[in-house]
């Protein structure tokens, strides 16, 4: 249901999309439907969750499996950036910037259960890389939004806007690399020496 949805709200967009051409495309009835999700709404913000999900999973199995905070903060920040602009994710995000003032509760909801434990994660990391005096960061949750900002800022909007200047994997990989050192030579205690 949620693979169909998801396509159904990418290719449709959320106001073209009712739970009735939904049932259709699954096959089964709205009734069915309504017994798992009692409103678009609601099926939407699964749909968003279901994201948010894969990201929190990716983010959380890196953590778990590295002993280097900033090569873990690298690895969960680009995987964050080809995560952002998957065409299911970004049209995902699209709908709730642009619909936000339908549904209101999805925003609320996504920053709740999606970005603060997302930023947490990083901010473990960054604290971890401070401790061992790698790092300049006082406010880590702060550098964190600063590197997310550096890493999808630009490449989220040049593909919303449809340049997809960022779609080639070299291109990239060769911009992710260059908001990193960026990111790398203002925090980094050897620069401030």
């Amino acid at each position: 249901m949620l693979e169909v949805a998801t396509t159904l709200f990418v290719e449709q967009g959320y106001a073209a999309t009712s739970l009735e051409k939904i049932a259709r495309v699954i096959g089964c009835s709205k009734a069915t439907l309504y017994r798992r999700y009692s409103s678009k709404e609601d099926l939407f913000k699964a749909v968003v969750a279901e994201r948010g999900r894969l990201l929190l999973d990716e983010a959380g199995a890196v953590e778990a499996s590295s002993k280097d905070p900033l090569v873990a903060t690298r690895e969960i920040a680009l995987f964050f950036l080809d995560f952002m602009l998957r065409p299911e994710t970004r049209e995902a995000y699209r709908i709730i910037i642009g619909d936000g003032h339908r549904i209101p509760f999805i925003a609320d909801e996504m920053m709740e259960t999606i970005v603060e434990p997302f930023v947490a994660t990083i901010s473990r990391l960054l604290a971890a890389a401070a401790e061992s005096g790698r790092i300049e960061s006082a406010d880590h949750e702060e550098t964190t939004r600063v590197l997310m900002s550096l890493v999808i800022g630009w490449p989220l909007q040049n593909t919303m806007l449809g340049q997809n200047q960022v779609q080639d994997a070299v291109a990239r990989q060769r911009f992710f690399d260059r908001a990193w050192n960026i990111f790398l030579s203002g925090i980094c205690r050897e620069h401030h020496a």
